[in-house]
């Protein structure tokens, strides 16, 4: 999976996400045999975070912050293409309450 797709997959939601007061960033993992990227956000509501690795397997950790802070859930994939990613960034979007 190419990590660069999260760029552009988040690029392509930059709006909405200003729009419902969410911020993010996206940090980078160290260079090692399977490097990954980490899409971390926050919203009035909840807080999530996107694993993505090259192999493409993501791991989507997320709570809830109102009315009470939830514990961690974590949300397994294995994605093949931009579509699966854009898959997961629509549950991610729906956990920070963006949809």
């Amino acid at each position: 999976m190419d990590l660069g797709l999260l760029d552009d997959a988040v690029a392509a939601r930059r709006a909405r996400w200003e729009a419902a007061r969410v911020t993010w960033e996206i940090v980078r993992g160290p260079v090692t045999d399977k490097p990954a990227a980490s899409l971390r956000a926050e919203a009035p509501t909840a807080v999530a975070e996107l694993t993505l690795w090259v192999s493409g397997e993501a791991d989507l950790t997320h709570a809830g912050l109102v009315p009470v802070v939830t514990e961690l859930a974590i949300e397994h994939y294995e994605l093949t293409s931009a579509l699966g990613l854009a898959g997961c960034l629509d549950d991610f979007e729906a956990l920070l309450g963006i949809r």
